[in-house]
């Protein structure tokens, strides 16, 4: 019987995702509760399992496609099942914009007219709107040539990245060419492994070869970084990155805070309670805890700008920074003002565990009002943090170290941690972000009150 795969509607928010890679592959046999694939939400990249047993007879979208939720991705069945014809549907190709016509440069070019998403969309993250990019033949710096020394070196394999040019102002001629062949003549290398060199650009005279007598092998120069860099394509996930965190930063007017906070008794608290307990208290969980009675002393700080008026949220959800492999995830701890320290801990290591594996869905990422980005542990002293899109602040926190501080007129040696607060100008103000920064302080200086009951 054939079963259609569906793109998963994951989150309210989910109208699309993109397929960033197929798991299975056609002809592969399926179990339910296999990872058939993994798609790119606008938060996160995220696995999905499979309902159905049997072969995947038919992949219909592939990778880096992206296509509405509900749509046929795929299909499976039974070896050698007929797929009808009405099921086995690409999924449209966008529609290409016509050409414009080429305009010549006025003669006072005008200013340019920003672009801002619209009231409704601003209190959200924005989303990735379109697929990768095909590739563009660019290299990241272009070497200027003459026509006889490119058509020289596209004769004799010789990558002109590779060159240093001796015509006039460094232009590439072809001597250039020549000279490099003279030099590169007793180098041996493999017809494959020269073709590869020429096509990345990769200087040969720098690649050490693994073959007998020093040649120069396929593996060689596929390892080798390329003369003037290597053009390195965005990830799904790297193109949200750049697309959310670019609407922030030059749309929302970030104000910034920073405060020390003396962790001399946290450290010691933290370690009692890890050494008494079998719950593992992190000092994110320590702050989330100590947040809650910040947003109680400055209840407007969790808020949100909706473009024409400000959201003031029922409940405090604090997400937590999370960095993988080529990007990072804020997984949110929903109601943490209805929860012990243990109980945060508990959540919050889940769904970092969850979000490492690609577990969550996406309404685990949505309806944060503040991100705690921790960089304490690669000995970061302080540093200042973007806002997650749809949120009003976000923490960054640096490493606690000892430092010498003056305390009734003596110095003192004391654990201390630098704070920084970026806050969101359109929805809160200094005087409200410092009542909140303050607030923490206060409770970390006595820790013992954080263990009182929600």
């Amino acid at each position: 019987m054939i079963s259609k795969v569906i793109m998963p509607k994951l989150g309210q928010t989910m109208e699309k995702a993109t397929v960033e890679k197929w798991i299975k592959k056609e002809g592969d046999t399926v179990a339910k509760g296999d990872v058939l694939l993994e798609i790119t939400t606008d938060k996160a990249t995220l696995e999905v399992e499979s309902y159905w047993e049997g072969t995947l007879l038919k992949i219909i979208v592939g990778e880096g496609v992206e296509v509405p939720v509900n749509h046929v991705i795929a299909v499976v069945g039974q070896p050698g099942e007929e797929i009808p014809a009405d099921i086995a549907v690409p999924p449209p190709a966008p529609a290409e914009e016509a050409p414009k016509p080429a305009r010549r440069a006025p003669s006072a070019a005008p200013a340019p007219t920003p672009t801002r998403p619209s009231p409704a969309l601003a209190a959200v993250p924005i989303a990735s709107s379109h697929a990768p990019a095909p590739p563009v033949a660019v290299m990241p710096e272009r070497a200027f040539s003459s026509p006889r020394a490119r058509r020289r070196a596209e004769e004799e394999k010789v990558a002109i990245e590779c060159l240093t040019g001796s015509g006039p102002n460094g232009r590439i001629i072809e001597r250039d060419v020549e000279a490099y062949l003279e030099r590169t003549a007793a180098v041996r290398i493999t017809p494959t492994a020269r073709e590869i060199a020429f096509r990345r650009g990769v200087d040969i005279l720098k690649v050490r070869g693994s073959g007998p007598s020093g040649r120069i092998m396929k593996a060689d120069v596929a390892g080798a970084v390329p003369a003037r860099g290597e053009r390195v394509e965005l990830t799904a996930m790297r193109r949200v990155i750049a697309d959310r965190l670019s609407y922030s930063f030059r749309d929302v007017p970030h104000f910034y805070l920073m405060m020390d906070m003396d962790m001399t008794k946290v450290v010691p608290f933290r370690k009692k309670l890890n050494e008494a307990g079998t719950i593992r208290i992190s000092f994110n969980d320590i702050l989330m805890r100590a947040c809650v009675l910040a947003f109680e002393a400055s209840p407007g700080m969790n808020s949100a700008w909706l473009g024409d008026a400000i959201l003031r949220r029922p409940d405090i959800n604090i997400g937590l920074a999370v960095s993988l492999d080529g990007g990072l995830i804020v997984p949110v701890v929903k109601c943490v003002q209805m929860k012990t320290l243990e109980q945060i801990a508990l959540e919050s290591a889940d769904l970092v565990t969850r979000a490492r594996g690609k577990k969550l869905t996406p309404d685990e990422f949505e309806g944060g009002c503040l991100t705690i980005s921790n960089l304490g542990m690669f000995d970061v002293d302080a540093f200042v943090p973007i806002i997650n899109p749809g949120e009003s602040a976000i923490l960054g926190v640096g490493r606690i170290t000892d430092k010498p501080v003056v305390i009734d007129e003596k110095i003192e040696i004391r654990a201390m941690m630098t704070v920084t607060l970026s806050g969101d100008h359109r929805t809160i103000d200094g005087a409200q972000a410092a009542t909140f920064l303050k607030k923490i302080k206060d409770a970390l200086a006595e820790p013992e009150m954080l263990l009182e009951q929600p």
